[in-house]
């Protein structure tokens, strides 16, 4: 019965069904099947206890603060910041780029939101400037997954609540391996452009013009400390800091530069309430899923596999990494960390990984997945807004996918790396 609800899995999948809406199936047709329809009153706790954690109502608070920055166009302010720091080298809007989306990280969670924010403004203007459409959607898709990485994040706050890793230490682990990905996409991006002699600005901005420029995005640039840092500083939770950060981005926008209106806020929270409802829905039915596949004993059996193939931690790591790819380049990153994280986190943690440093692996693994084919929906996104064809921004995105696989061969092989930060800020031991 069990390769019964494992081919019921895959043919719903095929059939393209929502993922939420099969892992409801899967766990309704596996709860009857275990213990009768009188186990199906398992669901509606399971459902209810998988969205009724205080820590996920940060995750709509972090959609909305996003969206009312960019309402707001505090977005526009920090690209125009950045520009003026770094645009005057060669290939300076794709540097603008990738810097633009190294500090909107520090705001929003999400690769997609992203994309969408710093595609829409940079995308055009590369084109106007010489730039091809699918470098100019390469760099934006490829600089857009640094944001999950870098906190604060929604797919960490996601993985805090299905491992019980404290939100704390996944930012802190998160900062420095997100900063190398950023780190190196610039270097990359420098030698394609002079490699190509892609355009730059014509001189070096004056101190003075930087000094106007930092002063205007100066308020915006705060944001990302009052999250950071009343988070790592343990002032304030995960979902306070979310909070403050919507209060403030709305004082700001509307008080302060006065570019936001209140029929603004329709949009914001509509896109907020649609994208939560989605993620919300995933998470009900995955925690239901998963209580499912533990009662089974698939974590266990999995952990013999892996232990049983190999005790070698170098080659463990090496499979686990192919295996997070090949799942990235087919299945979005939440549901994949959603029916993932539990079986995969206990496997590791028995092979002598740190669940710490597993956790940036998997995530970095399956952000990666959002550029690569044939799923790759930040660089289909990024395509879509360059007017270009999706097959042709895959072949421009290659530089960009070897600098962030590099990243990942030091963030698998270097646990340093991702543990300096947490054992100094005591996240770790």
């Amino acid at each position: 019965m069990k390769s019964a609800i494992l081919v019921l899995m895959i043919v719903i999948l095929v059939m393209g069904v929502p993922l939420g809406y099969m892992l409801g199936i899967v766990s309704l047709a596996g709860l009857a099947e275990m213990g009768g329809w009188q186990y199906l009153r398992i669901i509606a706790t399971r459902f209810h206890s998988g969205v009724e954690s205080f820590l996920l109502i940060a995750i709509p608070f972090f959609i909305l603060a996003a969206m009312i920055m960019n309402q707001s166009g505090l977005t526009d302010r920090l690209i125009r910041f950045v520009n003026l720091l770094i645009g005057h080298y060669p290939g300076g809007l794709s540097h603008v780029n990738i810097g633009g989306s190294i500090i909107f990280a520090g705001m929003t969670g999400a690769a997609v939101t992203d994309t969408v924010a710093i595609g829409n403004l940079l995308i055009p203007a590369m084109k106007r400037e010489g730039y091809s459409p699918e470098f100019s959607a390469a760099v934006t898709a490829a600089s857009s997954i640094v944001g999950p990485i870098i906190p604060p994040s929604i797919t960490m706050i996601v993985y805090s609540y299905i491992t019980g890793l404290s939100v704390g230490s996944l930012f802190s682990a998160g900062l420095l391996p997100g900063l190398l990905m950023g780190g190196l996409l610039l270097v990359f991006s420098a030698v394609i452009s002079v490699r190509r002699n892609y355009p730059r600005r014509d001189k070096r901005a004056s101190w003075k013009e930087i000094l106007i420029a930092a002063k205007d995005a100066f308020l915006a640039l705060i944001v990302p400390i009052i999250i950071l840092g009343s988070i790592l500083s343990g002032i304030a939770t995960v979902t306070e800091s979310a909070a403050v950060a919507v209060a403030y981005a709305f004082f700001i926008g509307k008080f302060v530069f006065r570019t936001l209106k209140f029929k603004d806020l329709i949009p914001a929270a509509l896109y907020t309430a649609k994208l939560t409802g989605v993620i919300f829905l995933l998470l009900a039915t995955a925690h239901t899923f998963g209580w499912y596949i533990t009662r089974l004993g698939i974590p266990a059996t999995v952990s013999q596999l892996i232990l049983g193939l190999t005790t070698n931690k170098i080659i463990i790591l090496a499979s686990i990494n192919i295996f997070l790819l090949v799942v990235g380049m087919v299945m979005d990153i939440l549901p994949a960390v959603l029916i993932l994280a539990p079986v995969l986190a206990p496997a590791m943690i028995k092979a002598g990984v740190d669940p710490l440093h597993f956790a940036l692996i998997m995530l970095v693994n399956l952000n990666i997945g959002m550029i690569t084919p044939p799923y790759g929906m930040t660089l289909l996104t990024s395509a879509r807004i360059a007017g270009c064809s999706y097959d042709r921004s895959i072949s421009a995105v290659i530089p960009f996918l070897i600098a962030e696989l590099v990243s990942l061969g030091i963030i698998t092989y270097i646990p340093w790396f991702v543990m300096a930060l947490p054992r100094a800020l005591g996240f770790a031991p």
